[in-house]
């Protein structure tokens, strides 16, 4: 499970480097692909094996259902393989650092079965706003059954 905050650069050639917690976790469970699509303003990163998962639910999401259409389209379209360096970085394709406006400094975070990487100025807007609403959030989180 991927948790934790990490700030980081990306280099000229749009690498950035993957946390060493990260990396001990991608290490552990022998992937060292990652699958990188854009969505909610930000790059999800999946580990391979989590990636075909979510493939494997996708593909029997119905045909007749626009939203799972629409869905399918965003989601999938933008994906892209990308392999750990023997240095631990990545290359973010460009068109995902421009789709989400990825120049030089970003927040990775861990969000249990994937990474998102976020622009630092995105990332501080929306954490802001989660803190604004954490009452309701914690309300709707409630009803989920989670705590």
């Amino acid at each position: 499970m991927f948790r934790g905050r990490f700030d980081y650069s990306i280099d000229d050639k749009g690498r950035v480097k993957i946390p060493p917690k990260f990396k001990e976790t991608l290490k552990s469970k022998g992937i060292s692909t990652l699958v990188m699509t854009v969505f909610d303003e930000c790059i999800y990163a999946y580990p391979q094996d989590v990636w075909e998962e979510l493939e494997k639910k996708a593909v029997n999401l119905p045909l007749t259902n626009k939203a799972a259409r629409r869905f399918k389209r965003m989601f999938f379209s933008s994906a892209q393989d990308v392999n750990l360096d023997k240095q631990g970085r990545v290359l973010i394709p460009s068109v995902l650092r421009e789709e989400v406006s990825i120049e030089k400094d970003v927040v990775m975070l861990g969000n249990l079965d994937h990474i998102e990487i976020w622009t630092k100025e995105k990332w501080d807007k929306e954490s802001s706003a989660l803190r604004e609403s954490e009452e309701e959030l914690a309300s709707q989180i409630e009803d989920l059954g989670i705590f």
